[in-house]
């Protein structure tokens, strides 16, 4: 089984500071956590597991099938192969590119891993392929090899801060492999990094023809309904960031039904990967309204507090009773700025499905489950919670986990019993924007 705590860095494999039989150590030790009907707590730890694997073996992976519960949009099993499974294509061969570089470089190999999962249950290694019909790459090549590479957030933070402030990208990324001690210990390569660096650069920010087009659009809008309100929001280069829109219909729901609002920012389905942002509420006859409609470049705290004050403007500084979001810190932190006066509750749908993956074993004690659960809605007190809290921490040794710590801290915005004496149409979660944005 993953003990929840174990961190499994590449820069502890690179072969300035591990040799051959170090490196089939390592192998041998994550190959057991590999086996089948092991634990792993997610899909996305399974592939790092996997790939840390497969960078102590001398091998790639790639993201293979999937497969849903029948009906449903549930995963139930996911596979992780060799980056050497299928067919070798000859014509783009390259003999100048070394082999562990070539993409199409293919011997129909069968070494994979499958993990998989009953509805509702933990997910666990169903199946575990260990033989390859390829040669293993060298030590000091293991690097290089794809699924390798990964530039982390922390990296991604510095890069685009002092790309941001003027450096050059060559300088920025000399910068960081003299702080690695080495371009082998960085775990990405330059054009990793020019390649990143393009993704935001093309998909974040809306192409001067596109923009332009909104806002002709916008400016129509405005001409044939008065009421009709938008704005944008540029950045330094006068590319559109980020941007809303709401019509009169919008506002005079909004001045009937505003007390309650919920804002969920979970859908990137556009051309730019912009975050659609609905604003969301709830009328006399238990529906769904909307408020407006912003799409954005990123979830900066400052690109919240643009959004929430020209939401304000929009609705001539009217603030809501009570704020449904979920669990992003730019934005929490925003809405204290801007909604002074607004009560701010975190979505219970996301902390449930977030839940799990801190979990670990405990997902499947059902006496945990039901103090948790009773803590989350049907506690009758603040009393009653503390004791219910109180006794899921001491009956599970719970005084030092991180995330549950953290949640207590935050109990004021999720725990029903809290904001119980609050006016919310019945409302628990950010669902009304999502269904709203599925009509």
């Amino acid at each position: 089984m993953v003990d929840n705590n174990e961190e499994f860095e590449f820069a502890n494999l690179t072969p300035e500071n591990v040799e051959v039989s170090s490196t089939n150590s390592i192998a041998d030790e994550l190959e057991s956590k590999l086996l089948v009907g092991e634990v792993v707590r997610s899909v996305e730890d399974a592939y790092l597991l996997y790939c840390n694997y497969a960078h102590a073996k001398g091998f790639s992976v790639k993201k293979s099938d999937q497969h849903y519960f029948p009906g449903t949009t549930e995963l139930q099993a996911k596979d992780f192969e060799c980056s050497c499974e299928g067919s070798k294509d000859e014509k783009l061969s390259n003999e100048k590119v070394p082999v562990y570089l070539k993409p199409t470089s293919r011997s129909k190999c069968k070494a994979k891993l499958r993990i998989t999962r009953q509805k509702g249950g933990e997910w666990k290694v169903g199946r575990f392929v260990v033989d390859h019909n390829h040669d293993m790459v060298a030590v000091d090549q293991r690097h290089l090899l794809r699924s390798s590479r990964n530039i982390s957030h922390a990296q991604k933070s510095t890069l685009e801060a002092m790309v941001n402030a003027g450096i050059s990208v060559a300088n920025v990324v000399s910068y960081m492999e003299n702080e690695a001690q080495g371009s082998q210990n960085l775990n990405f390569l330059r054009k990793d990094v020019y390649n990143h660096l393009s993704r935001m650069k093309n998909h974040t920010k809306v192409e001067n023809g596109d923009a332009s087009a909104l806002l002709h659009h916008f400016i129509n809008k405005a001409n044939k309904e008065s009421n009709f309100f938008w704005n944008v929001q540029l950045d330094d280069d006068d590319r559109v960031m980020n941007f809303f829109l709401r019509d009169s219909r919008c506002q005079v729901d909004f001045e009937y039904f505003g007390d309650v609002l919920s804002v969920d920012i979970t859908y990137r389905t556009n051309r730019y990967n912009l975050i659609c942002a609905p604003f969301v509420g709830i009328n006399h006859h238990k529906q769904s309204v909307m408020f407006g409609l912003a799409f954005m470049s990123d979830e900066t705290e400052s690109s919240f507090e643009w959004l929430f004050k020209i939401f304000l403007d929009s609705m001539e500084g009217k603030q809501p009773e009570i704020i449904f979001t979920d669990q992003c810190q730019a934005m929490m932190n925003a809405i204290e700025t801007v909604f002074p006066y607004s009560h701010h509750r975190l979505c219970q749908w996301h902390i449930n499905q977030n839940a799990p993956s801190h979990f670990g074993s405990l997902n499947g004690d059902s006496r945990f489950k039901r103090l948790w659960n009773k803590c989350m809605s049907h506690c009758e007190s603040e009393e009653e919670f503390e004791s219910t809290w109180r006794i899921m921490n001491e009956e599970y040794n719970l005084s030092g986990h991180k995330w549950l710590n953290n949640m207590y801290t935050l109990r004021y915005k999720w725990a029903t019993v809290f904001s119980s004496h609050r006016f919310s149409a019945g409302l628990l979660a950010t669902s009304r924007s999502e269904g709203q944005m599925q009509c």
